[in-house]
């Protein structure tokens, strides 16, 4: 796929990032935003979708617009272009939005379209799985527990991305549901999406500016206990949901990033700590290295490993969009999950839904 021609659609810091990895595997990159003359890349640059010169081909469209635009930028490529290639960042629409999408696609059956979600590739959910096997063989896994902080305020005091529509879950509940998806045994992950968030513990630091900023949830799907949690203000800055003890403790100096997966079968528990790891001295790891644990009864054992799941997801991207012979399904299951989660902690405090109507919308030529 060497010169293959991606154009990034927004140049926010995703689009950023996709512009310089994929740079880096040996694509020709251009970029469309609004700001087209603002300083950055030296790919070429352009205003709207409808400026790219169609004698140059674009073989994939990288839509890292914010979320609120989706839609209508898929809408737009495919009204120039129908069997356009699409990689869509997370959270790939806002909410009802999702049979809009659909029928989009449906219209347009020879257009291929993957959400980007980098966790999904990550290799820490097979390494949990294969290390249960060796440690707690002939052990159910009885609880998994993800947790993603990130101290955001500073970045949305500068204009960055803030997610009215989903609140806390628009940043990084795809991601952990990704991982919750790598650990979990066969078909629970199905059936833990069906249950409904309003039936179980679903606690929610609202928040008038930022919709809502901490979330924790407790699900029991077959006996096993599913808990999520996350933070966009950091840690112990939520009363109504204080920071679990399983995260540890925050990072110290200007990190306030943390990635965590833990996994209990018997009386085993394997806890990986994602990039950034931070040594006991407060020196980093290097850029995608990741701590793993095993503690039982009587050992601990603890290793590094390195893996880029930013890679792994943009080279199966371009893999299933260009190459795969079947089109790649879009499941939109994730995404009513969060949309459901913002809709019961909206309830519980009173707030008005964000449901948008299920409608296609016209495309801008």
């Amino acid at each position: 796929m060497s010169g293959t021609h991606v154009c990034v659609v927004g140049y926010g810091v995703a689009g950023r990032l996709h512009e310089r990895l994929l740079s880096a595997l040996g694509h020709r990159v251009s970029v469309v935003d609004p700001l087209a003359d603002a300083p950055g890349t030296g790919a070429p640059r352009y205003g709207r979708v409808a400026d790219v010169p169609r004698d140059v081909p674009v073989d994939v469209w990288s839509v890292c617009s914010p979320t609120a635009t989706h839609l209508e930028t898929v809408a737009e490529v495919l009204a120039r272009d129908p069997a356009a290639r699409l990689l869509v960042e997370k959270p790939v629409c806002r909410p009802g939005e999702g049979a809009g999408l659909s029928a989009l696609l449906a219209e347009h059956e020879r257009a291929r379209l993957v959400v980007m979600n980098q966790y999904a590739h990550a290799q820490a959910g097979a390494v949990l799985r294969t290390l249960k096997k060796e440690f707690a063989p002939g052990y159910p896994v009885s609880g998994v527990r993800v947790g993603f902080g990130k101290d955001r305020r500073e970045d949305i005091a500068a204009g960055r991305f803030v997610d009215h529509d989903y609140g806390v879950f628009g940043y990084e509940w795809l991601h952990m549901l990704a991982l919750v998806s790598g650990v979990l045994p066969a078909g629970v992950y199905d059936r833990y999406l069906r249950t409904d968030p309003a039936d179980h513990d679903v606690r929610v630091e609202t928040d008038p500016e930022l919709t809502s900023t901490a979330a924790y949830e407790t699900t029991t799907v077959d006996d096993l206990t599913i808990e999520l949690y996350s933070t966009i203000v950091g840690p112990g800055a939520h009363p109504l949901v204080p920071t679990p003890k399983w995260m540890g403790p925050a990072p110290g100096g200007a990190e306030s990033r943390q990635r965590l997966v833990e996994i209990t079968a018997g009386p085993v528990r394997f806890t990986v700590k994602l990039d950034p790891v931070t040594l006991l001295d407060g020196s980093p790891m290097a850029r995608n290295t990741h701590w793993l644990a095993v503690v039982g009864p009587d050992h601990r054992t603890e290793w590094f490993f390195h893996d880029s799941p930013m890679d792994n997801a943009l080279r199966w991207s371009m893999d299933a969009l260009l190459t795969e012979p079947a089109r790649p399904e879009v499941d939109l299951r994730p995404i009513h999950r969060i949309s459901r989660l913002a809709e019961v902690a909206r309830s519980r405090e009173g707030l008005p839904s964000t449901a948008q109507p299920h409608a296609t919308p016209s495309a801008r030529l």
